[in-house]
């Protein structure tokens, strides 16, 4: 029965790795999403930052604050993808990867809340894949170019901070789906994306997690009469919890309608709550507070200026009223890139394999010993 068992087993871990193992380097990272992928990404009206200066999401006090997709980027031995609107269109620019980040056409950032920004951002790299095809030398150099592409998918996080939201924007859209309701519309809008994603042939794809933003500052200010002491904002939190589990159960479910692709959930939500849980362990001296920002937690007013950033944004879990810093960002990329050396470590965040097998560099987990 024992023997039997650990047959099963390797048949499992077999079938579980099998596209990862024998796919090759990743060639090219294409990036979508929402301000947690892209600096383009619209600035949320609720950090009241002018558009005519520094309404980059990526505003750091001493340089650009890297994003998750440029650090797993730099793992993979790739460049930042560029942005879509700074390329002359040609394949050649686009062939070492693309963010399409931020691209919501008509939509504005309404378009978080009616699906736009996922199905603008889908056609563009739709096209892009396609123009890959169609300037290639060769049908093998074609399939080469796209069997080389990661994507990394990474939306959620905008429009849950503005479903949080006290105030009209969040009333605008909320009562249409109800707050619960939003999850099962999202969560089933990024599933149809990895589906239609694949049927460009694209075989290697990251969903990222929307973080804890029962935590965030403006949701800790927003919700000052809910937290007890320093603690977070249950009710967020229980409801970004909610749909990071609908987007992950809608990957598990999709996986066997998609041979030979590899889709992997990043689950940040739990990587950052390690962080803000056991801060000191990972050489954090605020968990709470934004290191940009104004008013109780940083989160009354967002990041207008570089000199009101705090002089040692390292130290910080988050950046501004809801984006992470790059310490917690690099900390995350580690974390999915690679299986933790502890078999109890709790940095575990990639499922079922880690990035670094996604992208071709690792090779999949030695099959049990037969005894």
């Amino acid at each position: 029965m024992a023997l039997l068992l650990l047959l099963h087993l390797f048949l499992f871990l077999r079938l579980v790795t099998s596209a990862a193992a024998d796919s090759f380097p990743a060639t090219a990272i294409f990036v979508l999403g929402d301000s947690t992928a892209s600096c383009a990404a619209t600035t949320l009206s609720l950090n009241l930052t002018p558009p005519s200066s520094f309404s980059s999401p990526c505003l750091f006090h001493s340089g650009r604050r890297r994003l998750l997709p440029d650090i797993l980027a730099a793992k993979m031995e790739l460049s930042p993808p560029p942005l879509i609107s700074t390329l002359n269109g040609s394949a050649a620019a686009a062939a070492m990867g693309v963010n399409f980040g931020g691209e919501e056409g008509e939509s504005g950032g309404a378009g978080v809340f009616r699906m736009g920004a996922v199905g603008q951002q889908l056609r563009l790299a739709a096209e892009t894949l396609q123009l890959l095809r169609l300037e290639a030398a060769t049908p093998g150099e074609a399939s080469a170019a796209v069997a080389g592409a990661v994507f990394v998918v990474s939306f959620g996080a905008d429009a849950y901070a503005r479903l949080l939201a006290r105030g009209s924007e969040a009333d605008a859209s909320a009562p249409k789906h109800g707050r619960r309701g939003f999850a099962r519309l999202l969560a089933g809008r990024v599933a149809r994306a990895v589906q239609e994603l694949y049927e460009a042939d694209v075989r290697r794809v990251a969903v990222l997690g929307v973080p804890p933003l029962g935590c965030a500052p403006r949701v800790m200010w927003d919700g000052l009469h809910l937290v007890d002491g320093r603690g977070c904002v249950e009710e967020a939190n229980e409801l970004v919890q909610g749909y990071n589990a609908r987007v992950e159960a809608q990957l598990d479910a999709l996986r066997p309608e998609l041979p030979g692709a590899d889709i992997v959930f990043c689950d940040v939500y739990k990587g950052v709550m390690e962080m803000i849980t056991n801060p000191a362990a990972y050489g954090f001296e605020e968990a709470r507070d934004a290191c940009c920002g104004l008013g109780p937690f940083g989160g009354t007013i967002g990041c207008l200026t570089r000199e009101m950033a705090c002089p040692t944004p390292q130290g910080h879990v988050w950046w501004d009223l809801y984006s992470v810093t790059e310490t917690v960002n690099t900390l995350l990329a580690d974390w999915a890139w690679s299986v933790p050396p502890s078999p109890d470590s709790n940095t575990s965040v990639s499922r079922p394999i880690t990035l670094q097998q996604l992208a071709g560099q690792a090779d999949a987990p030695p099959p049990p010993v037969m005894v």
